[in-house]
């Protein structure tokens, strides 16, 4: 069997429903690059006007909350949907339902976005369409890698795109555990545990695992499942869908490794360390903290510092971290902090604001640096100093007492 197989017989490779699915690719900022000859004939605008001018094709009680919505996406980088009105090339809004999925470089960095656009009303108009249509053409329509199995785990159907991904016919995918094959081998245990605790159960399945492509390489995958039900309630088949998460996952591994880094050096530095959020409550510690005060993150977690700070110092220290949060100021400040046999050490601390592209703070970075032997140091210098200051004085007391002596016996000689 051909991966030609899949296609669902008896319905052409470009079927009349084509016409209805709109392209579109924008660049990073959502700028429109591309838009096919269905989106274009649609709007009935030019691919740079369409690119200037589709907001207002939006429906204008649908704008704000599109306007938003893609403003959304375009900072999380994820994958979303909506629906809305958009307004034809004859002036008639027709209900679409809009996807969009982010694209990145192998550095990780967002390069464009990939949107399909599809007009759900000229999909329900069709009489063509019945059930069992409607539901092949959507698992051939959405990006998703679908598949059905019977009540026992027996896959019974996979999607056109599932035969593109992985190379596999249907006649070699079709079974109870033909699948699991294209899983990477450190990740197919635990797939047939998740898998199998669901058959047990008919519990939604959900898991993230990667797929091996019909190039060979892996990517990682969003598995999904639910249990479908006849009116009695009997488990008749499960429906599944596996969703491509390899740049988001990309991106959540990288993130991962960078705050084990930062972590591993935090933990190797000196001092004590800490992280606040942008009102200054504190969310993180270092473990020279913990080691230091002898306390945990429950109790430090928020304003919880407070109860290390020596009584004398904690108003005035509380005073001054406030208006520097409140001016978005580096803070500094020299206080004793209890150690956890109970002595006072003092500490130099200062934190930095850790702005975002628009400039906003996010965070609070700050440290503190044992300066007791700096501190007694200047103490003891000081002290000196006053001490000879003193000497000087007294023996300069001594000298002009001298002198007066010496006068008055010249005076009297």
């Amino acid at each position: 069997m051909s991966s030609s197989d899949s296609v669902i017989p008896g319905r052409p490779a470009h079927s009349a429903f084509a016409s209805s699915i709109l392209l579109a690719t924008t660049n990073a900022q959502g700028e429109v690059l591309f838009a096919n000859a269905q989106f274009l004939q649609f709007a009935g605008l030019s691919r740079s006007q369409l690119s200037a001018q589709w907001p207002t094709l939006v429906h204008p009680d649908d704008q704000a909350r599109v306007a938003a919505d893609w403003a959304q996406a375009l900072a999380r980088q994820l994958p979303y949907q909506m629906e809305f009105r958009l307004r034809r090339h004859d002036g008639l809004y027709r209900w679409v339902r809009s996807t969009g999925h982010p694209q990145f470089s192998d550095e990780q960095q967002l390069q464009q976005w990939v949107v399909s656009v599809v007009d759900v009303e000229a999909l329900r108009e069709s009489s063509a369409l019945d059930p069992e249509h409607d539901f092949s053409f959507l698992v051939e329509l959405i990006p998703q890698l679908v598949w059905t199995t019977d009540p026992a785990g027996f896959h019974t159907y996979f999607n056109q795109r599932w035969t593109d991904f992985t190379g596999y016919t249907l006649a070699d995918s079709v079974g109870p555990d033909m699948w699991n094959n294209l899983l990477h081998p450190d990740d197919q245990e635990l797939a047939r545990r998740v898998w199998g605790h669901s058959l047990a159960t008919g519990e939604f399945y959900e898991i993230e695992y990667r797929f091996k492509s019909r190039e060979g390489d892996y990517r990682w995958f969003l598995g999904q499942a639910l249990p479908v039900r006849n009116e009695a309630g009997e488990l008749v088949k499960w429906f599944g869908t596996c969703t491509d998460i390899h740049d988001q996952k990309m991106q959540e591994l990288a993130l991962r490794k960078r705050e084990a880094d930062f972590t591993t050096l935090a933990n190797a530095i000196p001092q004590l360390a800490w992280m606040a959020d942008e009102t200054g409550s504190i969310f993180w510690y270092n473990q020279q903290w913990f080691r230091y005060t002898g306390t945990t993150l429950e109790e430090m977690a928020g304003w919880g510092w407070q109860k290390v700070h020596h009584p004398d110092y904690v108003a005035a220290v509380r005073e001054k971290f406030g208006q520097a949060i409140a001016a978005g100021e580096i803070w500094e400040d020299t206080f004793p902090l209890r150690r956890h046999d109970g002595d006072y050490r003092w500490f130099l601390s200062r934190a930095l604001p850790v702005r975002d592209e628009a400039g906003h703070i996010v965070r609070w970075c700050g440290t503190n640096t044992d300066i007791t032997e700096q501190k007694q140091l200047q103490e003891q210098l000081e002290r000196a100093y006053s001490d000879l200051e003193a000497k000087v004085m007294f023996r300069t007391l001594d000298l002009e007492r001298e002198v007066q002596e010496l006068r008055q016996r010249l005076g009297e000689g």
